[in-house]
């Protein structure tokens, strides 16, 4: 992006191009960005805990579709209560379900993982080594007892990588043996497995050699071919935290370009003068020309409850929240399953024009006393509608960056609103800037590419085509510095692409 101020337009390619912040905006006027907010499923929890051996509750969804096996699969975590304060035995684990429809799970039954006296179950992964307390106790006789912990993880398909054996990866604290210290320790490790079900832990030392209490994951970032390791910054302002509160629930990133050799996480946000005080549970993913982030503003001096908001990055570093800091899914109504907390776990899954988002609903905050209802929670939202750049009666305009037209065709994701509107529209024109010291003889829209050339548009469609006198065909354009200068009148546009077509 540095180059662009230096003179070199973009290279935008045929990605979408979302319109939440300034990344692709060159200027606005007389537009106000307006967030638009997922739909909850109807039937939520849509997954609860229904087998004896899932422990007190499940949470922490992962989905993707598999085109092989027609199907959505879910790997989710199973959490015991009993175990994690007194018992022997696991206490996170990870269960796994499967989907026609991404709405009705079935949970089917293996024999490689039981718990307890029950020899099959839909457990595909109890961590692999047993360790001490998960917690720091001081009691002698609770310090004797073994656990098994899979945690904070996140489940993948990497279809990069060539070994079949590495197809499925999970990042999730667990113990590996600390031979130094002739113990087994809990960190964040890489699991994989050839089928997403018989999982194997791998490589010779953690990720990260300490207990980053977030949902840890990776982004690849495909622009600078590196991994971006979402997880717990190190060093912090508070030092160690001290006492009953926890100083450390910050967003911080490590990278790597071979998934073995990891930099040292940094700080990239933390809360300011207008959030609450903590940032806990946070997903990040790819989308289109810039990095989303879904982040839980918690109020941790208070209930622990957790508000889920819309922040995004150019770079993986460099975060913008939105500017009103609104819930982005609210929580649900005191008393119900997911009123104490929505958290974000694996990134939006494509059914048709739909994104499906899947999350942890939990009923009370962290801090609240009582007894914790969870499961896994799906809302609803069109491709792209994060966020509106919306104009109203006046006419608004929206100018894009310069960059190069790498395409033939126009698209749009674009919508009117619920009016009542008298004349909604949107046009578009493709301008280049008038060389330094010709300004006052330049015409600068490209001739046959002017508003008054561009059909208007007054329709709600996620994959809208721009033409001018009828026409969509860009050819002449291709290759060449373009400004897209967009026109609206009560309507509003959430993104666009150039398709080569």
């Amino acid at each position: 992006m540095d180059s662009y101020f230096t003179g070199s337009p973009l290279r935008i390619g045929s990605e979408t191009q979302l319109l939440i912040d300034d990344t692709v905006v060159e200027d606005r006027w007389r537009l106000t960005r307006v967030m638009h907010h997922p739909q909850k499923h109807p039937r939520n929890p849509i997954l609860t805990r229904d087998k004896p051996w899932e422990g007190d509750l499940v949470h922490g969804p992962s989905v993707i579709f598999d085109p092989e096996l027609g199907r959505y699969r879910m790997w989710y975590l199973c959490f015991n209560n009993s175990n994690y304060y007194y018992g022997s035995g696991p206490i996170d684990y990870v269960g796994y379900a499967e989907s026609d429809d991404g709405y009705t799970w079935e949970k089917p039954l293996f024999d490689h993982c039981p718990v307890g006296p029950h020899k099959k179950t839909n457990i595909v992964y109890l961590g692999t080594h047993d360790q001490g307390p998960y917690y720091f106790t001081k009691d002698p006789e609770l310090k004797k007892r073994r656990v098994q912990v899979a945690a904070k993880s996140q489940v993948f398909r990497d279809e990069a990588d060539p070994d079949p054996a590495r197809q499925y990866k999970m990042i999730a604290l667990e113990g590996r043996p600390m031979p130094e210290f002739n113990e087994i320790h809990c960190g964040l490790n890489l699991t994989c497995s050839p089928d997403g079900i018989h999982w194997k832990l791998t490589g010779d030392r953690a990720i990260l050699d300490f207990s980053s209490d977030c949902l840890n994951h990776v982004v690849y970032d495909p622009r600078n071919r590196r991994w971006l390791l979402i997880c717990r910054p190190i060093v912090h302002a508070t030092g160690i935290s001290s006492g009953n509160r926890h100083h450390r629930r910050r967003i911080g990133v490590a990278t790597s370009t071979d998934f073995v050799n990891w930099s040292y996480p940094r700080m990239v946000m933390y809360p300011d003068e207008r959030d609450m005080p903590d940032y806990d549970h946070n997903l990040v993913f790819p989308y289109g020309n810039v990095f989303v982030m879904l982040y839980t503003a918690m109020e941790g001096d208070t209930t622990g409850s957790w508000n889920l908001r819309l922040a995004t990055s150019a770079d993986g570093f460099h975060w913008e929240r939105f500017h009103t800091r609104e819930d982005f899914l609210e929580r649900g109504a005191p008393g119900s399953w997911d009123a104490g907390g929505i958290l974000p776990h694996g990134p939006p899954v494509r059914q048709g024009e739909e994104l499906l988002l899947y999350y942890s609903g939990m009923s009370i905050g962290q801090e609240e006393q009582g007894a914790y209802r969870a499961g896994v929670g799906l809302a609803f939202m069109k491709a792209d509608r994060f966020v509106e750049q919306r104009a109203g009666k006046e006419t608004g305009y929206l100018l894009t960056k310069e960059f190069i037209l790498e395409g033939n065709t126009l698209h749009v994701n674009l919508e009117h609103g619920k009016g009542p509107f008298k004349s909604p529209s949107l046009r578009v024109e493709a301008l280049r800037h008038p060389p330094i010291g010709k300004h006052w003889l330049f015409k600068e829209p490209y001739e046959g590419f002017t508003l008054d050339d561009c059909d208007p548009l007054a329709v709600d469609h996620t994959d809208a085509v721009v033409t001018w006198r009828g026409k969509r065909d860009m050819s002449a354009l291709a290759g060449k510095p373009v400004y897209l200068r967009f026109e609206m009148r009560e309507m509003g546009l959430f993104s666009f692409r150039i398709a080569k077509e």
